[in-house]
């Protein structure tokens, strides 16, 4: 695995030249202590680039420790990343600090020895700058001691853009996006009709299925409770919720909208970047994803006029989505690091500082896990920030943990791989692409089957983890008092029991 980091090796070497080259006095040269070099991998797209938020820090902690200690940062896609750590983790040539690969969690990594404790190696007040809750027991924090940090604060991963320009051409009001079905599927024809076969109304990434759940989840969230980390699951009921009344007539709602050819045709097998683009340059009026779109439309298509509401529910409702700041995903210290205090200074004065969290915001790439930083408008770059910033607000509220209410619940969730469940294929993205394409009317048929096999899995899962002698059931994953546009805190928990 030393492919791994050639970079740094040519980094260190460059540095190590420096230090004993010229026509300096070779003892004193020979007292210098060498440089110690810092590998950092991951596919967070904070690291993508030298402008990134990530890389601007890492530029300034290096100027700042020259000769001392020099971080170097692999990125790489996250198929990529995935199959490198694996090997990496079977060859014992960790990173420094590495990214959960997607399939893994924090606790398998824990349990595995692959990664070391952060507190011991961070600032004494290290916690405390971030939000009450982005610690957690049995999520971060495995017996008592933490092992990462939230990379950003709340992630609404289901709003609308809409396309300003795009409405305004075709006689609509720009600054009124629809917030029923109805109106949806009526602009959307107004837009393509005036659109001639070069405009439509709605545009999303087919040919990325796995988060083509978000969709259907944004539509139904006025109505089911939602967590939006855990699409097409249902906390209140510890239920998938797929062939659910409101997730089969939303499905049929985009099957309608289909019929009505105000789909971008080109929608299901578009890659996010390519139907990005398209909605920037002014050929679909809606797209509705997670908040990322929002910072790549802006980097990708900067003139194009957008903007951002909640997506349309059935009656018009209000939606609410739970949200969690602890995370099962992070990126650690590795168990093989030489160097964990110089990782660690790492983490404290610049990967996890105030600096790379304002650098987020100045961005447009997420909320921070600080909250006097998402306050502070003075950081927003664009104005569009200031609606991505009150659609978080209004919209989402802290959602019920299971691994709060019982830490084992996240040995099923890692024998799962995630609640989405992946690895049972078609996945929902996949079925929805083929009823979107067959233009059959069997959503019920094939949405009750998917669920059918979710619940069955859940079940199995849990079944396994207690014939390991664990203590879980399915009631742990069942919060019958949650109340969607309320915040799920501790008293709700005591209640419970």
């Amino acid at each position: 695995m030393k492919r791994w980091f050639m970079i740094g090796a040519l980094a260190v070497s460059v540095a190590l030249s420096g230090c004993t080259s010229g026509g300096g006095d070779k003892g004193q040269a020979a007292d210098k202590k060498e440089e110690v070099t810092i590998k950092v991998a991951g596919f967070s797209d904070f690291f993508k680039g030298d402008d990134s938020p990530g890389m601007k820090v890492v530029k300034e902690f290096n100027e700042k420790n020259k000769g001392k200690i020099n971080v170097v940062v692999q990125y790489m896609p996250s198929s990529q990343y995935s199959t490198a750590i694996q090997a990496a983790i079977a060859g014992k040539d960790l990173p420094d600090i590495f990214l959960t690969p997607q399939g893994m969690d924090l606790r398998q990594i824990v349990k595995n020895g692959w990664a070391k404790p952060i507190d011991e190696y961070v600032s004494k007040g290290f916690k405390d700058r971030f939000t009450q809750g982005s610690f957690e027991d049995g999520v971060n924090v495995f017996d008592g001691k933490a092992y990462s940090w939230p990379l950003g604060g709340q992630n609404l991963r289901s709003m609308l853009y809409y396309n300003k320009k795009v409405m305004k051409d075709a006689g609509l009001d720009p600054n009124k996006p629809p917030k029923t079905w109805d109106e949806l599927r009526e602009m959307s024809k107004v837009i393509t009709q005036k659109g001639k076969g070069d405009v439509y109304g709605l545009i999303f990434p087919g040919g990325e299925p796995t988060p083509l759940d978000q969709i259907v989840m944004g539509l139904t969230a006025g109505s089911i409770p939602t967590h939006g980390d855990l699409p097409g699951f249902n906390l209140k009921t510890g239920k998938y919720v797929f062939d659910s009344k409101e997730w089969i007539d939303a499905v049929k709602l985009l099957q309608a909208m289909k019929k009505d050819g105000s789909i971008l045709p080109s929608s299901y097998s578009l890659k996010a970047p390519e139907a990005t683009v398209l909605f920037g340059e002014n050929k679909a009026a809606f797209f509705i994803d997670a908040r990322y779109r929002m910072w790549q439309v802006k980097r990708d298509v900067p003139k194009a006029e957008f903007d951002m509401s909640p997506v349309p529910q059935q009656d018009g409702k209000e939606p609410f989505y739970g949200y969690s700041l602890a995370s099962r995903s992070g990126y650690m210290i590795s168990s093989h690091s030489k160097h964990p205090e110089a990782a660690g200074k790492f983490i404290d004065e610049a990967f996890a500082s105030k600096q790379f969290f304002t650098n987020t915001i100045q961005s447009g790439v997420s909320m921070t896990p600080i909250d006097e930083l998402n306050k502070d408008k003075s950081l927003y770059p664009y104005p569009e920030f200031q609606t991505f910033y009150n659609l978080h607000l209004n919209s989402m509220r802290l959602g019920p943990s299971m691994t709060k209410r019982n830490p084992n619940t996240a040995t099923v969730v890692a024998e799962l791989g995630e609640m989405r469940q992946s690895k049972v294929k078609p996945i929902f993205g996949d079925l929805l692409v083929m009823l979107l394409l067959e233009d059959k009317n069997n959503v019920e048929t094939v949405l009750k089957d998917y669920n059918n096999k979710l619940n069955a899995g859940l079940q199995e899962a849990i079944d396994k983890v207690k014939k390991s002698g664990a203590d879980v059931s399915l009631n742990d994953f069942t919060f019958p008092n949650w109340e969607p546009s309320k915040d799920y805190t501790d008293d709700y928990y005591t209640k419970l029991k």
